[in-house]
């Protein structure tokens, strides 16, 4: 049964290919410089090149990439988080912008500890500053500086809670030294928290959770959406304007996405591709016209 649905997946990808190779456009897609962001892109990029267009890539933040939007010099943006984190971003052009699907639900940035520091002395941002966490906690709470909405948002957390009075302080650094540091710490078992996003692939290994009281800040619970300006859908064939009207994600399965670019050193596109072979049901439903 499987074996059977991954042909029809296959000759029906086919189908777009080759049904749509004469007009050979370029989309244009615009998305923040994360690797979760990349993984989500990957995946938008391959049906839009299985279905015969060209896709060209353009990495910013949200508000940059709104505006390149609402002057069509992108086609569509993905992903803006609604209607909390990027409301601000969506508002001033929200009548020349279409939310086109919702890519995943529960979109939520935090600050997270190791799940071997006890609920019971460290549950809510407030516990961080109580005398006895202090002595034990690492101050240096280190982060990802390629994400920078998630900075932002840790530097107002920081801000709003008091950290700072009580010894707290941010460092940012590279992709690859977070990695190694939280890697370290984790293995000596060490006090610490740091920003993360459901999204991010370290949330799969079910090492960390979410420390409460901080949605005054950290945004979340929203919906990402792949937002288009109005006049895309003039501009690319209706019935691949209902393919991409249906890519319904998860954030576990971007995360799978990133994970696997992550622990193979492939580029997300590559394991976009290799994600999609291996869920032929979902691709199957993306791209049937049923």
């Amino acid at each position: 049964m499987f074996k059977k649905l991954l042909i029809k997946c296959i000759v029906l990808l086919s189908i777009l290919i080759f049904g749509n190779g004469a007009h050979a456009l370029t989309i244009k897609i615009g998305h923040n410089d994360t690797p979760y962001d990349a993984a989500a892109a990957a995946l938008v990029k391959v049906v839009f090149e299985r279905s015969g267009y060209n896709v060209s890539e353009t990495k910013g933040d949200s508000e940059i990439l709104m505006s390149m939007l609402d002057r069509g010099e992108i086609d569509f943006y993905l992903s803006a988080w609604l209607p909390k984190r990027d409301a601000e971003s969506y508002a001033p052009y929200e009548e020349n912008l279409k939310l086109i699907t919702a890519l995943y639900d529960d979109a939520s940035s935090f600050f997270a500890v190791p799940r071997y520091v006890p609920s019971s002395m460290v549950n809510t941002v407030d516990d961080l500053t109580k005398p006895e966490i202090i002595e034990k906690m690492n101050k240096q709470i280190i982060l990802d500086d390629q994400d920078e909405i998630l900075t932002q948002q840790a530097k107002e957390t920081v801000a709003a809670h008091n950290l700072e009075n009580a010894g707290y302080e941010l460092t940012a650094i590279s992709s690859s030294e977070w990695d190694t540091k939280l890697e370290k710490q984790l293995g000596d078992k060490s006090w610490f928290f740091t920003p993360m996003t459901k999204l991010h692939r370290l949330n799969l290994t079910k090492k960390f959770r979410a420390i409460k009281g901080t949605s005054n800040t950290f945004k979340q619970k929203d919906t990402a959406w792949l937002v288009g300006n109005k006049k895309t859908q003039k501009k690319i064939a209706t019935h691949i304007f209902e393919i991409i009207s249906k890519m319904e994600l998860s954030t576990k399965w971007v995360a799978e996405i990133d994970q696997m670019a992550f622990e193979n050193d492939w580029p997300h596109y590559v394991a976009a591709r290799v994600w999609m072979a291996s869920h032929p049901y979902t691709v199957e439903y993306w791209i049937s016209g049923e």
